[in-house]
This record gives C-alpha cells, structure tokens and sequence, in this order.
C-alpha cells in the first residue's frame, strides 16, 4: 500500500550565479539533497517505532532561482496506513529536517558530542507531536545517523560555488542554510568515540594480500576473517622491500602487533584498527599445502 500527499510538502532553492562554470553543480547540489532527505527521513521514522517507509516524490521544478518541491509517499507491506495521521508524519519529517538545518545554521562545525545530544533532545518534542506511539515514549536518531545526515547535507552543499545561496524551503517558511558548515571524517567520526582503549598482543596471521608498494595496508586472515593491518617495523618493511624477506600470499606472520579499539557512548565498539610493530618470524605455507594450491589450478585450466 502506498499513499501520497496531495501537494509539495517542502522544497530546495538554489540561487546560483549565472554565466559561472560547472552548471552540473547545481544539479549534483540538488541530488546530494535529496539523497540528505532521503537518509534522515528513514532515520526518523525509525525513531517512532512504526512499520512504514518513507519515499520521495517530485512535485515541480521552478524556473528562475532554481526550485524544486518534493512530497511525502509513504509505503506499508502490512497496510497499516489507514490507522496512522499521515499529515501529522509529513510535519514531523519536515519540521525535524528543518530543525537538523536551523542546527546546521548556528555554528561552522560541530565540536563536542554534547551539540549532538543538544539535537537529539529538539528533535524530540517533534516526535511526541505525532502521537503515533501510545505509550508516548521516542527514542530520537541515534548519534550515528544524525552525523551521517549532516554529512549528507554538507556534501550536497558543498558541491555549490561560495556565491551561490541555499535555500530549505516550507509551505510558511524559506529558510537560509549557512554554507560555511563543514565538518571533517576525522572529526566526525571522534564525536561519535567516548574511550579508546589500546593493547599488544603476540599474534599469527595468514597473509592475504601483502601491500608491494609500501603505501597501503597489508590484509590478512585471522580468526576466520580479514583484516586490515598497517604494518610499522620499518626495519623488517626494508628488507623485505630489497626482497631480503620473501613472503607471499599463503604465509603468515608471527609478529607483536598494536590493537586500538574504539567505543562509542553505549559501550559498544564501533572500529578496531591493528598495527605491526615488530614481525619476529615469517612462518611459510606448508609445502603440501601449496602443492594443493597448485594441482587446484591446474585442473580448473
């Protein structure tokens, strides 16, 4: 079951500078935008615990300061739509979106995992107004997807040259966005870390694909997965550049090796990196083992 509403719930302006290079800029903008909308929509109805799917609509395109307007769809496999005010749910997704800009608006950067949780508690009282969950209790979008919708929208209006203007647009408002926004990977992903804890450990691990140029990670197996380690005995990455050291695909290394894990506020570890700092011993493949590999690939020639 799928149901619409009848007219354009909010919209994009671009006032953009005419006679400027790149025109596909503004038409990447608008597409990073929809794509911003289409991610934080999905992110805030989760938070209200029910089971439907919001879409995207293209109402109209406006001529001039280009403008588009989109609309609410909104899909339900148990078709459940009946019992749910729909109008009510198109005001929550646009009143929250504009709440995430107005944030946007107020500073350059994001600093302090306390201006997320500052976002997280406006967007709140937005999803009480639905009435949707009887027991009256939501949970907002979690740290996660409310960074990765920021990161939407930045790289969306990035995308602009400095003189062009954005606009997030509303059937009673028309509201700036500040293009001067921007927060890094990095700095991103910091906000979502509250403790990192390091620790070595003496390892074995099965080389999968040894980095020949010495300017990425090497990926090896362990524990029946692979893994991405940076390797930073550079005694040992010399001699096996000058071919001192012969390794290859198959072999494993017994080495000590750094292990940072990250966790976010729920305790919960979100990356683990792992770094080489001292390879003690190249333990070969078995002979038997590569002659397998070789009657394997001669019989599939």
């Amino acid at each position: 079951m799928v149901v619409s509403s009848g007219r354009a719930d909010f919209g994009f302006k671009i006032d953009f500078v005419r006679d400027t290079e790149d025109p596909a800029r503004v038409f990447r903008a608008f597409s990073g935008l929809i794509d911003f909308c289409q991610v934080t929509d999905k992110s805030l109805i989760r938070s209200l615990d029910i089971d439907i799917e919001p879409d995207l609509l293209l109402d109209n395109i406006e001529q001039g300061s280009i403008s588009v307007w989109l609309k609410f769809a909104f899909k339900s496999v148990n078709n459940n739509l009946s019992n749910l005010n729909l109008k009510l749910l198109s005001s929550y997704l646009v009143e929250s979106k504009s709440c995430i800009i107005k944030f946007i608006n107020k500073r350059d950067t994001i600093k302090s995992h306390s201006e997320v949780l500052e976002l997280q508690d406006k967007l709140r009282p937005l999803a009480n107004q639905t009435n949707i969950n009887t027991l009256g209790i939501y949970t907002p979008p979690n740290d996660k997807d409310l960074l990765l919708s920021i990161d939407k929208f930045q790289l969306a209006s990035s995308e602009l040259q400095a003189a062009d203007n954005l606009y997030y647009l509303t059937r009673s408002s028309n509201l700036p966005v500040n293009r001067n926004f921007s927060i890094s990977p990095e700095s991103r992903d910091n906000l979502l870390v509250k403790e990192t804890i390091k620790s070595e450990q003496l390892m074995i691990l099965k080389v999968k694909k040894p980095d020949y140029l010495g300017e990425s990670k090497w990926e090896f197996r362990y524990d029946g997965r692979s893994i991405d380690v940076k390797i930073t005995d550079s005694e040992w990455l010399k001699k096996f550049k000058q071919r001192e050291v012969i390794i290859a695909p198959g072999d494993a290394v017994k080495a000590k090796v750094e292990i940072v894990v990250k966790y976010d506020f729920k305790g919960e570890s979100i990356s683990t990196q792992h770094t080489i700092q001292k390879v003690i011993e190249v333990i070969p493949m078995p002979p038997d083992n590569q002659l397998s590999l070789f009657k394997d690939k001669k019989l599939g020639s």
